[in-house]
């Protein structure tokens, strides 16, 4: 129920105690006959004040006879003014055009007010000065429609907050204020990071830099695990530079869960939020930028009023307690971080790539030079998540530097080896040569070996040739007649 809802009520239970105050005389004791209309005449002869405005008031018969039977009917309750009819209905917004007003705002929840008169009046709907901006505006927020936006469908929201120190910490980043960027030669404006322990308010780490990037984030990342130990889960925006997947690969190594909050839905991040606003009004519009022109300086700053400030203040979240002292509280639970060779595993990543000819790599866009003896073959890599342009080569346990590729400073360089080495002696010839042996193949091409006989052949030699033995007898017989 609105405020102005709240007030009509009360106004409401004021009158009904004034109009029970008023028929005092007739309801508290029984009247004789004729006795009532002499006693209602007498009472709207008196002046009254009114129980709202204060203001002299004075009631006609008729109205104290018409209160007086509905106390009789209703009791007390039949005091109370009636509601008008048309509460709620603007009536200078006629019938026809109430819905069509709401259509345009569901429509386009951009649609500002001054917006849907003005498009009703190019369309003929509505005369220039027939309704007011001020009507439009009262009819769409007394449907729910108020405000750019639409909040219909807003979602439930409830108070709440971690059970522990160290089980959830929120994350963002900030604007500050403009300073000189020795490597862009121009001033930029800081961007600082920080994180916030939802349960006690306390914050693990908050650094100030001149990039939002995924690389920032986590060398904000790895400054509050060393400090503050592990987090059970992360609430994070849904800024690139907390979306990467660098960041998920630590995150999935330190065993913390990620949770993105809903897009554009500030309030789901209230208590970091909350933190921006303390740290604006008792922070940043009170830097003396006389005196801070370096992001160091902006940075020692922003420690020490958190540490000593910040940290030792009273908090109203936390019931009167600073945040340190809720966060010491449950020191014992946190997931300290004691061996650094969890960090560096952590926050370093390895990728494997197939080493060209020409001795290079390519990563990311980039091509890097790797030592010559590894042309041709698949080497690991690795490099820091918090530098990942700085890679190296992962050669059983020692780790070589690489660099990127200068193609000028390589056109100097030889190929072979210095000229001050001896000359290598030719290798001993094999006397082996394609061309020479199937020049000579051709000249002199080898005799085919004598097959060996088949069986059929083997066969005919074994038995006798009787056509032979045929012949020979018909040549004798015309010898004889011959003779003869």
């Amino acid at each position: 129920m609105s405020t102005k809802d709240e007030q009509n009520d009360r106004n409401r239970e004021q009158e009904a105690l004034f109009r029970l105050s008023v028929l005092g005389p007739v309801i508290s004791r029984k009247l004789k006959r004729g006795e009532l209309l002499r006693t209602l005449k007498e009472i709207a002869g008196q002046s009254f004040e009114d129980p709202v405005t204060g203001l002299p008031r004075r009631i006609a018969r008729k109205t104290l006879e018409e209160w007086y039977y509905r106390h009789r009917r209703q009791g007390f309750e039949g005091l109370y003014p009636t509601p008008r009819k048309d509460r709620g209905v603007v009536k200078a917004l006629r019938e026809d055009l109430r819905e069509l007003v709401l259509a345009m705002k569901r429509e386009d929840p951009g649609r500002s007010a001054v917006l849907i008169i003005r498009e009703l009046e190019l369309a003929g709907r509505l005369r220039r000065g027939e309704v007011s901006v001020a009507t439009v505006r009262r009819f769409l927020k007394r449907h729910g429609l108020s405000g750019p936006r639409l909040e219909l469908d807003r979602p439930a929201r409830f108070r709440w907050q971690a059970a522990r120190a160290g089980e959830l910490w929120q994350t963002d980043a900030v604007h500050g204020p403009a300073l000189q960027d020795p490597l862009a030669g121009k001033r930029v404006r800081v961007k600082i990071f920080a994180l916030l322990d939802d349960r006690s308010r306390l914050v693990p780490f908050l650094r100030a830099g001149f990039h939002e990037m995924q690389t920032d984030f986590l060398a904000v990342l790895l400054g509050a695990v060393q400090r503050r130990g592990r987090p059970a889960g992360l609430l994070l925006d849904n800024h690139m530079s907390f979306r990467g997947s660098d960041v998920q690969l630590a995150c999935a190594r330190l065993e913390v869960r990620l949770h993105y909050a809903r897009p554009y839905d500030g309030p789901s991040k209230g208590k970091i939020e909350r933190f921006w606003r303390t740290l604006r009004e008792r922070f940043l519009d009170r830097l003396d930028l006389a005196k801070v022109t370096t992001l160091d300086e902006l940075n020692v700053r922003l420690w020490a009023w958190v540490e000593s400030e910040y940290h030792r203040t009273p908090h109203e979240g936390l019931q009167g307690r600073t945040p340190l002292e809720v966060w010491e509280e449950d020191a014992a639970e946190i997931r300290w971080v004691d061996d650094p060779a969890i960090l560096d595993a952590a926050f370093t990543a390895t990728l494997e790539r197939t080493a060209r000819n020409d001795s290079t790599i390519q990563v990311r866009g980039l091509t890097y030079e790797v030592p010559t003896h590894l042309r041709g073959r698949t080497v690991k890599l690795g490099y820091s998540l918090l530098t990942p342009d700085r890679l190296y080569v992962i050669d059983g346990t020692t780790r070589v530097p690489l660099r990127a590729v200068d193609p000028e400073a390589n056109a100097r360089r030889p190929r072979v080896g210095s000229r001050d080495e001896p000359a290598r002696e030719p290798p001993a010839s094999t006397g082996m040569n394609s061309v020479e042996a199937i020049l000579a193949r051709f000249l002199s091409p080898p005799i085919a070996p004598k097959l060996p006989p088949t069986p059929l052949e083997l066969r005919s030699e074994a038995e006798p040739n009787t056509t032979d033995h045929e012949n020979e007898n018909e040549n004798e017989k015309e010898d004889d007649r011959h003779d003869a």
